[in-house]
């Protein structure tokens, strides 16, 4: 399940690519992984980068790639190994509420986007209602401690939550809370708007992507495509799901 919701992701970048740009415009995946957006975009035509930093214990085993001349490495919150206006267009799925130093990495994003691309971002606020990383609603939202413990180790124990194995729930809740408040900062939706709204013009974008995913089930599109309910789709997408940000350079 994970991993086919993990294609129709990727599938949707490459789309939105080919809506957005030139064909074969330069793009740069921003947190790229293990490359398989990069290995997609190629070979939709693009000219496809990515970069990401060294995360503890990761190992993507660039190397061994045949795009590994494209796949870049770069420090936390540093300069990006590319030039000034050099993409069309740099995507990022579900990153930034990985990245601490997002006061600097914000405008070496805008630094490398033309000014005629976009940057565009999945990612949630603090705002989501389910955690996504462990499949716990509201524990991203509570204080550590023993309260929380109790909360999450019940949840679990009642089915909740994501890559549930076969550990006691308490063991699996503590490395799973451990796991979020060592990788995971979520900020309010009104912060991450005027920072990423700086430099750029924003807009929430969360409909296409919904619509993309309903493919030719006509009953979802059909309600999907109401446009005087893509206000509520959008906020409710982003309480279940994440935003989808789309940013347009002013200048």
């Amino acid at each position: 399940m994970e991993q086919a919701h993990d294609d129709v992701n990727r599938q949707w970048f490459v789309e939105y690519a080919h809506r957005t740009i030139r064909p074969g415009g330069r793009v740069l995946d921003y947190g790229c992984g293990a490359g398989g957006l990069v290995r997609l975009l190629l070979a939709a035509g693009f000219d496809a980068h990515g970069c990401d930093i060294k995360w503890p214990g990761a190992d993507y085993h660039w190397l061994d790639m045949p795009e590994a001349d494209r796949l870049h490495y770069f420090e936390p919150g540093g300069r990006l190994p590319f030039d000034d206006d050099s993409f069309d267009l740099v995507v990022s799925d579900q990153v930034f509420e990985h990245v601490e130093p997002i006061e600097e990495s914000v405008p070496e994003i805008e630094r490398i986007v033309k000014p005629t691309g976009v940057h565009y971002h999945h990612f949630p606020s603090v705002e989501v209602w389910r955690e996504g990383h462990i499949g716990i609603p509201f524990s991203h939202r509570m204080p550590p401690g023993r309260a929380r413990l109790l909360y999450t180790t019940a949840l679990r124990r009642l089915g909740f939550g994501k890559f549930k194995d076969e550990r006691p729930a308490k063991i699996w809740a503590e490395e799973k809370l451990d796991w979020i408040d060592a990788w995971t900062v979520y900020r309010p939706e009104t912060e991450i708007l005027a920072l990423f709204g700086r430099n750029s013009t924003v807009r929430h974008c969360e409909i296409g992507y919904c619509r993309f995913r309903a493919g030719d089930r006509q009953p979802l599109k059909a309600l999907l495509g109401i446009d005087a309910l893509t206000p509520a789709y959008e906020w409710l997408f982003r309480r279940l799901g994440f935003m989808a940000l789309e940013c347009r350079p002013r200048r």
